[in-house]
Formats: structure tokens, C-alpha cells, sequence
């Protein structure tokens, strides 16, 4: 079993076609055909159902899929590793979630890039449990998540800072500045799904008015921040969004908050690193400068 073989499996299950992944490959058609006979063969199971239409994966491809990706993206990333350290190249990749890769994170790269201009940075976004995984297995240096981690041999979590939450409203929207909770029920909103934790927080809320999040009118989900900011300006309705994703256009005065009495859902951010006596200098020293500047870090 080779690599190359899990990487093009990943491929056809993509487009669902021998051809389309051969080309993809620059390999025939032919001998990508055989290399999968082969691998069925090795593994003694069908992985995928063919027909006029292409190909589909059977349950026994789609838990070899699942595990090639991962395979993959491991091999790939050892790959990488190898190469930084022949070639001695400092390159620390900080993954954070959505939210805050998307407006948190970019400043404080900004200032982290300052303090050590001879260190490559790459920013990612990705899920907490993605984070989590990619950290352990060193396929990114320093995650950023909203989950703190516990009794976990390999990993520790520092407490960095907080996301802001708030309810927005275009500036000409009719609603007090001021709302209750059993206002908010009446009102229409646009939910950003984005990030999970508010709406826990949200949910927790509203259960101390014997309600829940189905209570709410929603209008609808996205998750999308720029498509949620946009249908505010559209006056469609309010929305839950980090604070520092409408910086702008508070400046700007087109949206406004709303507050709602004696509920906060700001949330906890937690940097998340490796326990490893084999971190590098450059892993080492910009764990230990994020955690220095802390909340002052971001933008």
C-alpha cells in the first residue's frame, strides 16, 4: 500500500470518477484503475460501486477514505517538517476557529511577526476539534479555541483573552437599546452558526425563562459573518456577532447594539499548545510571547 494510492483514493471519492482523478494525478486512467483493483485486493473489500455514472464509494471505501485523508495529510505535513528542518526555516502555523482567524488573530500575528521578523507565520482556520487533533500531531504549532483542556498528558490550555459578543441592528432598526430577553423571543434574527458557544450560552440564557433557542424567530442560518453583517445593513433583522467583525461599521454608524438586560455571552479563549521538551526555538518562543501579550494581542 502506497501513498500515492490512498491520495488518488481521495481523489475519485472528490469527483466520483476514475478519469477526472487520473488527470488530476497526470497518471492514465489505466493504471490508476489498477492501482485501486490492487489496493481492493491488499485489503480484501470492494471500495467502490462503478457504473455508467461514475463511481461511489462503498461502506467499507468510505472508512478507508477516512483514514487516507488523515494518512495523507500526515505523510504531507512530515514531508514539510523534514524540509523546514534540512533547510532550517522557522515556520510556526497558528490555527484558531473561524471567528477568530477570521478577525481576533490577524493583529496579533501582526505583532508577533514584529517581535520576530525572522519566523514564517501562517494562519488557518478550522474547527475546535481539528485544533485539537492538528496540535497533538504537530500539523500546526498553536491553536486558539474556545474549549479549555483538561488532564490531557500531551497538551496544555492558557487562558488568552475573550471574545465579545454582541447583538447588532442596522441604525434606523425600530428596537430600544435596551431589551429583555422575553423581548428578544418577538424579535427577528439572523443566527450566525459560526460559533457554537454563543448559542450555548444563548440557549443557557433563555432557560432561565423556561425557553430555548427553537423559542427564538429565526429567520435564517449562516455561516457566514459577512453574509449575516450584510442582511443587517439590509434591515432583515438582528443578529450574535463578535464584536470585533463590526468595528467598521459602528465607526461608520450604520449598525448599532442592542443590549440584553442581565445576559452576557462573551466567551473564554484558551491558547492551546503541545507538552513537548522537542519544541523548537521558534515554537518555544512564540508560545511563550503570545501567552506575554495575552489580550492585548488581539485586534
Amino acid at each position: 500500500m502506497h501513498i500515492d494510492t490512498l491520495k488518488y483514493l481521495t481523489y475519485i471519492a472528490k469527483y466520483k470518477s476514475i478519469s477526472k482523478a487520473a488527470s488530476k494525478s497526470h497518471i492514465s486512467q489505466s493504471a490508476l484503475s489498477q492501482m485501486i483493483h490492487k489496493l481492493e485486493e491488499d485489503l480484501g473489500y470492494e471500495l467502490f460501486i462503478r457504473s455508467n455514472r461514475g463511481v461511489t464509494l462503498t461502506d467499507m471505501g468510505e472508512i478507508v477514505l477516512k483514514y487516507s485523508t488523515n494518512i495523507v495529510k500526515n505523510h504531507e505535513r512530515m514531508i514539510e517538517e523534514l524540509e523546514e528542518y534540512t533547510s532550517r526555516t522557522n515556520k510556526i502555523i497558528i490555527a484558531g476557529t473561524s471567528s477568530l482567524a477570521s478577525y481576533s488573530l490577524p493583529c496579533m500575528i501582526f505583532k508577533i511577526k514584529k517581535k520576530f521578523p525572522d519566523y514564517e507565520y501562517v494562519l488557518v482556520s478550522k474547527s475546535v476539534d481539528e485544533i485539537i487533533s492538528d496540535v497533538r500531531n504537530d500539523l500546526c504549532t498553536i491553536g486558539f479555541t474556545d474549549a479549555e483542556i483538561k488532564n490531557d498528558p500531551d497538551l496544555f490550555t492558557c487562558k488568552i483573552g475573550k471574545e465579545k459578543i454582541v447583538l447588532i441592528a442596522n441604525a434606523n432598526y425600530k428596537v430600544p437599546d435596551i431589551i429583555s430577553l422575553h423581548d428578544l423571543l418577538n424579535m427577528e434574527l439572523i443566527m450566525c452558526t459560526m460559533n457554537s458557544k454563543t448559542y450555548e450560552k444563548l440557549d443557557a440564557a433563555l432557560h432561565t425563562i423556561d425557553c430555548s433557542l427553537k423559542d427564538l424567530n429565526v429567520i435564517f442560518n449562516s455561516d457566514f459573518v459577512s453574509s449575516v453583517k450584510s442582511s443587517v445593513l439590509n434591515g432583515y433583522g438582528m443578529a450574535f456577532v463578535p464584536y470585533e467583525s463590526i468595528k467598521h461599521e459602528l465607526y461608520e454608524k450604520s449598525i448599532k447594539l442592542v443590549d440584553i438586560k442581565d445576559v452576557n455571552l462573551d466567551y473564554d479563549i484558551y491558547l492551546v499548545g503541545k507538552k513537548s521538551e522537542k519544541l523548537s526555538e521558534a515554537s518555544k518562543a512564540s508560545m511563550d510571547y503570545l501567552i506575554e501579550i495575552g489580550t492585548k494581542s488581539f485586534c
